[in-house]
This record gives structure tokens, C-alpha cells and sequence, in this order.
């Protein structure tokens, strides 16, 4: 017997149109041909009929209004699915991957968002059956080790749980978004998915890279603003160090004129006028010009 290649046969039925004015014989028939138990069939074909008229309403819809509704998951779809898993199962199906592949197909949806769904409500109800609290579980100390029996509740000594609980309805619509854009992309003519999907992680890596070339650029502004401000503070350092030294230099040029006009005085002395001069210059001349035009000091 094989479940499957009856749904198979079913849909394409339905979607050709050819179940005929009995669907109970239709139905009875394909029972009877793919050796499945009398009955079996009937939930299968109300749902992929109820599929089959929905597809009709979402292609009157506008396409964007379509899309939105049509990757929705509805309980029916919910329960078809499962039911479909557990009757592959009982035929001797093992391959859980093969058979979410084979909804994939009956239900018109990607295998992404019908792998994410059924997981989803897998770890949802092992964690919903983890969080129910079980029976009292009593431990008796025997009477050797405290003067007394006691018991301890040991639930209530357990610390409590942590709630981590996350929100999937973000993540689950997220990926019907995309599994839904691979399958449209995938039924557009003259279009490769494949091109445009690498085209797509080659974007945004040149992305990335431009964004680590803008935080370089940005660095060695800094940097040299840095170095901007570093040269403006040596120039005014070495601004005010020549402002000093023409401070000083012009300070001693004037004390050197001032020597110069005294020794041209001196000089126009006679011989005893310059001796009884000398004695009274002497302890007043601090500097003299050398050879070379340096003024020196002289220790008096």
C-alpha cells in the first residue's frame, strides 16, 4: 500500500478536475488501487480540495495580498500534515526529511517553511509537557541518621524554572517569507535563482567591505587631526620660544649701543682724563665685544 502515491494521484485529480460527479466512488477507488484502509482518504481529499479552492481565491487576489495570506499556516494544514506523517510512518516510512518533502509538494509550500513548522511544533509541545508538574516525590530518611522519620518535598526544594520563552511567530514568518520568495523566484521565467542569490551575498559583502573602508577613512582622519593639532602646539611653542629670543636679543642690542656710544666717549678722552675715567667705568662695565661681534659678559 502506499499513502502517498494515492495523495499524489488525489491532488492531481483535483487540480485537473477529473474526480467526477462521485467523489465517494472517486475516493473508494483510489482506496481500493493503492491497497489503503477503506476511509482513510477522505480526510485528505476534503483538505486538498479546501487547498485547491483556496488557491483559486488567492490567484483573484492582488498578487501582494495573495502572498501575505497564501504562506500563512491554518490548522487543517496543520493536522494534514501530521496525519500524513503518521500514516508514511505506519507504511514503514523512516525518512522524517523524505516525508516533510512529500507535504512540501501536496501543500504547495517550500520544504524550508514546512521543515521550521514542523520543528516549531515539535520543541513547542516537548517544552509545554516538560513545564507540567508532575506527582509528589517523597525521599524517608530512615530513623538511623535523625532521631525522627522526615519527609522532604523534593519539588519544592528544585530551583524554579527560568522562563526563556521566545516568541517564534517573528522567526516563523520570517522564513515563509523567504521560502516563499524562493518558490516565486523559482516559477519566473528567465530567471536563475542561483545567480541571484550569489549576486545578493555579493552585494552585501562589497557592502561590508566598503563599510570597514569608511571606518578606516574615518580612523586616519582622526588620526590625522591628531597630528594637525600635535604640529599647531610645537608651532606655538616655537612661536613664543622666538618671541623671547627676539626679546632678549633686542634687550642686549640696546645694552650694546649703549657701550658703544660710552667707548666712543672714552676714546675722544685724553690720557689723564681716561685714567681717572676708568676708575669710576670700571666697576660699571659688565660687558665687551670680541672679536668676532658676540657681546660677553665680564664678572666684575
Amino acid at each position: 500500500m502506499s499513502l502517498k502515491t494515492a495523495l499524489f494521484e488525489m491532488k492531481e485529480a483535483i487540480m485537473n478536475q477529473k474526480v467526477g460527479p462521485s467523489e465517494q466512488n472517486f475516493i473508494s477507488e483510489l482506496e481500493d488501487k493503492h491497497r489503503v484502509s477503506a476511509g482513510s482518504l477522505v480526510f485528505y481529499f476534503n483538505n486538498l480540495m479546501l487547498l485547491s479552492i483556496n488557491n483559486a481565491e488567492y490567484a483573484k487576489q492582488p498578487v501582494d495580498d495573495s502572498k501575505k495570506v497564501n504562506r500563512k499556516w491554518t490548522k487543517n494544514q496543520i493536522d494534514f500534515m501530521f496525519q500524513f506523517i503518521k500514516g508514511r510512518q505506519e507504511e514503514g516510512a523512516l525518512n522524517i526529511t523524505d516525508i516533510l518533502e512529500e507535504i512540501a509538494q501536496l501543500l504547495n509550500r517550500g520544504y524550508q517553511s514546512v521543515n521550521y513548522k514542523y520543528y516549531s511544533l515539535i520543541k513547542a509541545k516537548a517544552k509545554k509537557e516538560a513545564s507540567i508538574p508532575t506527582d509528589y516525590h517523597f525521599v524517608t530518611i530512615t530513623e538511623n541518621e535523625v532521631p525522627v522519620v522526615a519527609t522532604e518535598d523534593i519539588r519544592n526544594t528544585l530551583p524554579a524554572p527560568q522562563s526563556n520563552h521566545v516568541d517564534p511567530s517573528q522567526d516563523d514568518d520570517l522564513l515563509d517569507i523567504l521560502s516563499g520568495l524562493i518558490t516565486n523566484v523559482q516559477q519566473l521565467p528567465g530567471i536563475n535563482l542561483n545567480e541571484l542569490l550569489r549576486s545578493l551575498y555579493q552585494l552585501t559583502n562589497m557592502a561590508l567591505q566598503n563599510q570597514d573602508a569608511v571606518q578606516q577613512i574615518e580612523s586616519m582622519k582622526s588620526e590625522s587631526n591628531l597630528e594637525k593639532d600635535a604640529l599647531h602646539q610645537e608651532l606655538l611653542k616655537k612661536e613664543q620660544q622666538f618671541k623671547q629670543e627676539k626679546k632678549r636679543n633686542d634687550e642686549l642690542q640696546k645694552e650694546v649701543s649703549k657701550l658703544a656710544m660710552e667707548i666712543t666717549a672714552f676714546n675722544k678722552l685724553g690720557d689723564a682724563a681716561k685714567i681717572q675715567y676708568l676708575k669710576s667705568y670700571n666697576q660699571r662695565l659688565n660687558y665687551i665685544i670680541n672679536g668676532f661681534g658676540l657681546v660677553l659678559q665680564v664678572s666684575s
